[in-house]
């Protein structure tokens, strides 16, 4: 059973800018640099598409208060172009109930995700995330509908903005040279520490370079599955005193750099590395001579 609906059923209205004032007493400041850039971002580039009904409060006085939207009034007062807003006009019995309102809103907005604003930016055809989406395709890996790793797929993942953050500082070589990585690594498995293992992986790539064997760091990562990756992460951590996003690197490319020094000699150990994509080069291995073919064996032979 539903409860009964509160209140009094709000009026939408365009309310002049001139009739609506803000309460600073639970309204929060403008002041803030963050606040200023970003009334200054809505005034240089106004759309009405963007402008959603401003939520304002009607007291017995008949007096408008804003209670959601002071921003957007603030950056049409800016203008100077525009003369009245949308609002959704509702009637509060007294003050205390129109900032319980301002709480409540506030509480109950969910602000969007970095993939939820990277899904938005693919369907709007950005260059950007569509490139990072033929990154994923060539790689094996998909896109994950959501952030709750327990509903994923093999080959799914969500940090989007860490490869998006890679694909703008190192380019799409290396970001593809490290989802490939990860995908080859850790195949068949939901990719639950992809976005922390994935920086590592960037972190070693743009750290050595072309010297990276990788073939090496393919049997590195596989060396132990993404708990006990995890593990020697949070160890790193402890011992450094260092962030997460540090300590898989650090983690990642002491165990590369430990692997690379050791020479494998087993045949099984060699054909290992080139399945990994170590590459084959010709080698080149010279023969004593017998003595009668030496100078002093020809020499000797005639006398």
């Amino acid at each position: 059973m539903f409860n009964p609906p509160v209140g009094r059923r709000p009026v939408l209205q365009n309310c002049v800018l001139a009739e609506l004032d803000v309460d600073t007493a639970y309204q929060r400041t403008t002041d803030a640099k963050s606040s200023a850039a970003l009334i200054k971002r809505i005034a240089k580039d106004w759309n009405w598409s963007l402008c959603q009904p401003l939520v304002v409060a009607r007291r017995p006085d008949d007096r408008l208060y804003v209670v959601d939207g002071q921003h957007r009034l603030a950056a049409a007062r800016m203008r100077g172009d525009i003369q009245d807003l949308p609002c959704v006009v509702c009637s509060y019995g007294e003050v205390a109930d129109e900032a319980a309102h301002f709480v409540q809103l506030n509480q109950e907005r969910r602000p969007l995700g970095a993939l939820d604003l990277f899904k938005a930016s693919l369907a709007g055809g950005d260059n950007g995330a569509s490139g990072v989406m033929g990154l994923l395709a060539d790689c094996g890996l998909t896109l994950a509908p959501h952030t709750n790793f327990t509903a994923w797929k093999p080959g799914m993942v969500s940090h989007v903005g860490g490869i998006q953050r890679a694909y703008a500082r190192h380019g799409a070589d290396l970001t593809a040279r490290a989802l490939r990585l990860l995908a080859r690594s850790f195949e068949g498995k939901v990719l639950r520490y992809g976005g922390t293992l994935f920086g590592g992986i960037v972190s070693l790539l743009a750290d050595l370079g072309a010297q990276v064997d990788e073939g090496v760091a393919l049997a590195v990562l596989r060396s132990q599955d993404q708990a006990g990756w995890m593990k020697r992460v949070m160890a790193v951590q402890g011992e450094q005193g260092v962030h997460r996003s540090v300590a898989v690197g650090i983690a990642i490319r002491e165990a590369y750099r430990k692997a690379a020094s050791v020479r494998p000699n087993s045949l099984e150990a060699q054909l290992e590395r080139v399945r990994n994509g170590a590459q084959l080069v010709p080698a080149l291995h010279l023969r004593k001579p017998d003595p009668d073919m030496t100078l002093g064996g020809v020499g000797t032979g005639m006398l």
